[in-house]
């Protein structure tokens, strides 16, 4: 199920039907920090479409606003993730749109940054998100259920069981049974996209349980 917060920027571009705006007034109407929110993501859009810009937005704000109309520095990809994940390509721009919003962000440890979401049915089984390492940093050594797809959106990745280092646009496939760990390499963070059918498992646990 989609988080009404992921349809906040879209309420404020006024690009949602009108099922969706619903679902975003009655959130609002009960939740004073979804409208709140939601006041900001309207002020914001408002000054992007102004001319002059009276006041410069949110950085943050105004890079969600611009994923989330195809307009973010990742939006790219949105077809290539519509089939990694197997959702519309409308899907797949909210998707990316998360990458740039900071409260989607998991941050289970230092230089670490997670995000998690459902795929769609042949993606049903799958661990689907985002994951970031910032530079020096690497995503504990694990193994895979099934396979693994991962793609580079921005950075560069080292892929410790081949040695091979890996950038934006590159895809990294990784079979059942499996292992590894990845570390970041240059001076940018890595960001990258991952589907792992079946999960993976860090020291013989896997860390989300379905």
């Amino acid at each position: 199920m989609t988080d009404v917060r992921e349809l906040l920027p879209l309420y404020a571009l006024g690009v949602l039907d009108a099922a969706e705006r619903q679902i975003v007034d009655r959130a609002a109407a009960t939740d004073p920090a979804i409208a709140a929110e939601l006041a900001v993501y309207q002020d914001t859009a408002a000054t992007l479409i102004a001319e002059p810009l009276p006041v410069e937005p949110d950085t943050d704000i105004k890079a969600q606003l611009l994923a989330s109309s195809g307009g973010g520095r990742f939006q790219t990809y949105a077809a290539r993730l519509s089939t990694v994940y197997d959702v519309s390509v409308d899907r797949a721009h909210e998707i990316l749109g998360l990458i740039e919003r900071k409260k989607s962000w998991e941050l289970p440890g230092p230089g670490i940054g997670l995000v998690h979401f459902d795929g769609g049915p042949k993606a049903a089984t799958a661990d689907c998100g985002f994951i970031r390492l910032a530079p020096g940093c690497s995503f504990p050594h694990h193994s895979h259920r099934g396979e693994e797809l991962s793609v580079i959106l921005c950075g560069h990745l080292r892929e410790t069981s081949t040695g091979r280092l890996l950038g934006p646009g590159d895809e990294l496939v990784m079979g059942a049974s499996s292992e590894h760990d990845v570390t970041c390499e240059g001076t940018e963070d890595c960001i990258f996209a991952a589907r792992a059918f079946d999960g993976i498992e860090i020291g013989g646990h896997n860390p989300r349980p379905r």
